[in-house]
């Protein structure tokens, strides 16, 4: 039975020969099993004598609970057998179960498998009231015995199978090898991992403890030598550490090994088992996280921020050199601190929210903290930080960069409050403005009327009188007409520059709106000249402001006829381009200095060869600031005595 390979072959065997040698007429097993937490009898095994009837297979003799049959399982789970005639059973269950199968007389024996209760072995005799001896009781029980035996070398087979199975597994997928050497040959065996760590195959490796002293690096091969015989005699309880041998390719690998040794009953050393694990690529990776660290450690101390790392708690774990200039202590002084205890009371809270956005890996920038320096005086930090992160993607802490702008806040700070007091400088500066403005308006508007009072009764005087007079009053209304202006453009270069001006966008008809401009401001020119106008390209819609657009066309076209007086007509010309609508004002008039054209688009300029024309020297400085606040660009072209051109390009809609 114990050299069956098959177990179900070994039980049936077993059974057979039983049931022959011992006179029985039917022998079988019955298996426990445990179904839904209840223990179940299954009729697993069967041999039967001639012309016994069997019942392998029968469904009313599977899945018995051992409640029908009270006591046998008491006993049978003790290991003690039952046996008896049929009819002396007091069960009546049992007795009708049994004799319905023509049993007369039974012995049942418990097999045990690894100490738990397995199932039993059953011998019926179904001719006689069979009374069992004591012998042949042991004898069949000893056998239930040998049967356990053999189910529990299966067991340990198995799982040492299972066992061994696993073992390759990891060996073969690993990058660890083992070896053995016999003390008494000195020659050395190994698994069939270490083709894979030194290139070589079993076959070119003949005695593996030769070929890795030999290919040992040499700086290492007198220390290896001393380690294991120290090791041997038992100078060294300890035999591990790590090596490099040489690949077959001709690059070292690096290996941690490890050793243990085996002594006889006499206890001395036979042989020595150990494994080497190649950490080729470990070790690489610590060679550059060193290098990693040794650079972070050289732009630290070199930077003149101030970089910081902190555990989860924030206190300080490390502190760059530049601790001592921004803050006034050694990085020693601060180590295991809590910046809490530096930090201003009123910037706490905001410190805190800041790390829990870190935390919950919000994208956040950077923040200004008041810090406590060595001196006690508070420094303002812009520090930004990043989470410090575990290979399995968990926060441990936290790295800061802090740069001190103390003098930046400062500068802040000033320019805040010079800017403060230049808008309300502008702010009166514009209600002066529009409030002279104004005032200017009626005594200028008075002296106007009084002039054309003056003329109308002129009329009724002699021409002598008329032309003296006439001309007063002529010079009179051209000053109030300049005085106009400069009010006027006065007062809308103070609504620009105190940002009280809106634009207001709507879609234009813009040759409409060029027509009804020039009929409403230059068709009655006192010298009788005319602008000549001129559209190129499709007409296409075009998104402006009409009132700005309406300060900057009279601006520009009524400067060309001031400086181009007795000159040809000027030219207003119009491009429809894909993208953008151009506008030309061209004059063919007095022109601008070249040494003067830088200065052109300065406030109150004037060019030199214009002191004889009316002007304010802000008409210029009008259109440019309307033009680029219309998202507009300008480009002016001037030669002295032959003329300007000044060219505008809006794009068709604002953004």
């Amino acid at each position: 039975m114990l050299k069956e390979t098959n177990i179900n072959d070994a039980l049936n065997f077993c059974i057979s020969g039983i049931g022959a040698e011992q006179d029985i007429d039917r022998c079988y097993i019955f298996i426990n099993k445990i179904i839904n937490g209840n223990l179940k009898l299954y009729y697993q095994y069967e041999w039967c004598n001639t012309n016994i009837e069997p019942y392998l297979g029968n469904p009313a003799l599977s899945g018995l609970s051992y409640d029908e049959f009270p006591g046998l399982y008491d006993s049978l789970s003790l290991d003690e057998p039952i046996f008896g005639v049929v009819r002396d059973s007091d069960n009546t269950l049992f007795k009708a179960t049994m004799e319905m199968q023509g049993i007369q007389s039974y012995l049942f024996t418990p097999i045990f498998s690894n100490n738990d209760f397995w199932g039993w072995i059953g011998y019926d005799d179904c001719k006689n009231k069979r009374q069992w001896t004591e012998e042949e009781v042991y004898a069949l029980h000893t056998i239930a015995k040998n049967i356990g035996l053999r189910l529990n070398q299966d067991a340990t087979a198995s799982k040492l199978k299972t066992n061994i199975e696993k073992f390759d597994f990891y060996m073969s997928n690993s990058n660890q090898a083992m070896w053995e050497l016999d003390l008494a040959t000195n020659i050395g065996s190994i698994s069939n991992n270490w083709p894979s760590i030194l290139g070589y195959t079993n076959d070119e490796i003949l005695d593996a403890y030769d070929l890795f002293f030999e290919n040992s690096h040499p700086d290492e091969i007198d220390k290896i030598s001393s380690e294991i015989n120290n090791y041997i005699i038992g100078k060294s309880k300890n035999y591990g550490g790590v090596r490099r041998i040489l690949h077959k390719k001709g690059h070292y690998v690096t290996v941690k090994y490890f050793g243990m040794i085996k002594k006889d009953k006499d206890q001395i050393p036979v042989k020595i088992i150990g494994t080497y694990i190649d950490i080729s690529e470990l070790t690489d990776k610590e060679y550059q996280l060193k290098l990693s660290e040794e650079k972070f450690r050289f732009i630290a101390e070199n930077s003149n921020d101030l970089i910081c790392q902190h555990d989860l708690a924030g206190n300080f774990t490390y502190l760059s050199p530049s601790s001592c200039e921004i803050l006034g202590y050694k990085p020693q002084e601060l180590l295991s601190k809590s910046p809490c205890n530096f930090i201003m009371k009123k910037d706490l809270k905001s410190i805190q929210k800041y790390y829990e956005k870190i935390i919950q890996n919000e994208l956040i920038g950077e923040i200004s903290i008041r810090f406590k320096n060595k001196k006690d005086c508070y420094i303002w930090l812009e520090l930004s930080t990043k989470v410090i992160i575990t290979a399995s993607n968990e926060v441990v802490g936290f790295q800061t960069s802090s740069r001190d702008i103390s003098e930046r806040v400062k500068n802040e700070r000033i320019m805040k409050v010079a800017f403060i007091k230049e808008k309300k400088l502008n702010e009166l500066k514009s209600q002066f403005v529009s409030m002279a403005s104004h005032q200017f308006r009626t005594p200028l508007a008075v002296i106007y009327s009084n002039s054309e009072l003056l003329d109308i009764k002129l009329k009724h005087l002699s021409t002598t009188i008329i032309d003296d007079f006439g001309a007063i009053t002529k010079r009179i209304k051209s000053e109030v007409d300049r005085m106009t202006l400069l009010m006027n453009n006065i007062l809308i270069f103070g609504q620009y520059e105190s940002r009280n001006i809106e634009k207001e966008i709507q879609p234009l008809n813009f040759e409409q709106f060029l027509s009804t401009l020039i009929l409403t401001y230059f068709d009655n020119e006192r010298c009788g000249r005319k602008i000549n106008m001129e559209i190129t390209g499709s007409a296409k819609i075009f998104y402006s402001d009409e009132t700005l657009l309406t300060h900057i066309l009279t601006n520009l076209i009524s400067n060309a006829f001031k400086y181009s007086a007795g000159k040809a007509n000027p030219q207003l010309k119009i491009n429809y381009l894909e993208k953008e609508i151009e506008i030309q004002v061209t004059d063919y008039g007095i022109g601008i200095p070249k040494k003067e054209m830088q200065n052109l688009f300065t406030s109150f300029f004037r060019a030199s060869n214009t002191t004889t024309i009316i002007g304010s020297g802000l008409g210029l400085v009008i259109v440019k600031q309307f033009t680029e606040f219309l998202e507009g660009k300008i480009e002016l072209q001037s030669q002295e005595n032959l003329g300007t051109q000044i060219i505008l390009l809006f794009p068709y809609a604002q953004k």
